[in-house]
């Protein structure tokens, strides 16, 4: 799918390009989607424009029609940094909704298709980057190492106070370097935002639009273009948990059921050319559904278990 048939089935109201005077020809591209993050998008953007590089960067900031002054605060930034900041103003009518969710999906796809760098890094609008040497240590090695699809670093959880996480809620994280085919069965799996990767083409799967773990789906598609570099030395990056984020108020059972729909694109996105992935999302399929049979057993939902288990065979 490219920019032109992405834009023809998913667009329904023009896209505003705010003016700017960013030159062609960045060697990166800094996507940052944000909506409703008006306490922690001047402190993201922030840290994007003190980036210390000897390469040209461009800032892709998605706007997605928030109403708690995120956008006016984007419109600032864009005015003042015209020679850095490419503004896209987003409105509802393009949200692509999956799963009964409303997703930021044609806000990260626009900029991603947008994007002119030979490298693209990402970072929401409620996370930060802690490392001003980010973005150069993470190029100087792909450009170094040609096998690398992307590199990537540690990072920390911590609340809208920037309070850390206990330790019980902190998720896993990895901290080495992982194969092409750990990549494409998502064994392990980098925070985006932590992300920087050699950017491969114009063309996306039709699947990618229609999962809400885009990141995932990203991410087991780079696995086709080269391993993963970790980067012990990049201080770590703030990802934040806060009540607006898309997974705070999520039970279990919309979560599950997002694995199961990203795990079925993925194995759709496969089967063509890498059936032994194919099978293996085939495997992950049936084990979800297992878990959520157990889950409703466990709550008394009979009907709900057997559908979950005829699911998993």
């Amino acid at each position: 799918m490219n920019f032109e048939e992405f834009r023809k089935k998913y667009q329904k109201k023009e896209v505003t390009e705010y003016p700017n005077r960013v030159p062609s020809g960045p060697l990166v591209s800094v996507m940052v989607q944000t909506y409703q993050h008006k306490d922690y998008i001047k402190d993201c953007l922030n840290a994007i424009l003190e980036q210390q590089t000897d390469f040209p960067v461009e800032i892709l900031l998605g706007e997605d029609g928030s109403t708690d002054g995120t956008r006016e605060i984007c419109i600032e930034y864009a005015k003042k940094f015209p020679e850095k900041i490419r503004l896209f103003l987003h409105q509802p009518e393009n949200k692509v909704t999956v799963l009964g969710i409303t997703t930021g999906n044609f806000n990260a796809l626009y900029n991603f298709y947008s994007a002119r760098g030979a490298y693209v890094a990402f970072c929401e609008g409620d996370d930060l980057w802690k490392d001003p040497l980010k973005l150069q240590k993470q190029v100087d090695a792909l450009i170094q190492k040609p096998d690398l699809a992307f590199t990537y670093h540690s990072y920390t959880e911590v609340n809208h106070r920037e309070e850390l996480l206990p330790k019980e809620l902190v998720l896993e994280q990895p901290t080495q370097d992982i194969s092409e085919e750990d990549l494409k069965k998502l064994t392990f799996h980098p925070l985006l935002s932590t992300m920087c990767f050699r950017k491969f083409g114009k063309v996306l799967p039709e699947q990618m639009a229609e999962v809400i773990n885009v990141d995932s789906f990203l991410l087991s598609l780079l696995g086709n273009y080269g391993e993963a570099g970790y980067h012990p030395d990049i201080a770590a990056s703030y990802y934040r948990r806060h009540t607006g984020g898309i997974w705070s108020r999520k039970g279990k059972e919309i979560k599950l059921n997002s694995k199961i729909l990203t795990y079925t694109k993925l194995r759709d996105f496969y089967s063509k050319n890498e059936r032994k992935v194919a099978q293996y999302f085939d495997q992950k399929i049936a084990q979800t559904h297992k878990m959520q049979s157990w889950r409703s057993l466990k709550s008394g939902n009979l009907s709900q278990a057997f559908i979950h288990w005829t699911n998993s065979w």
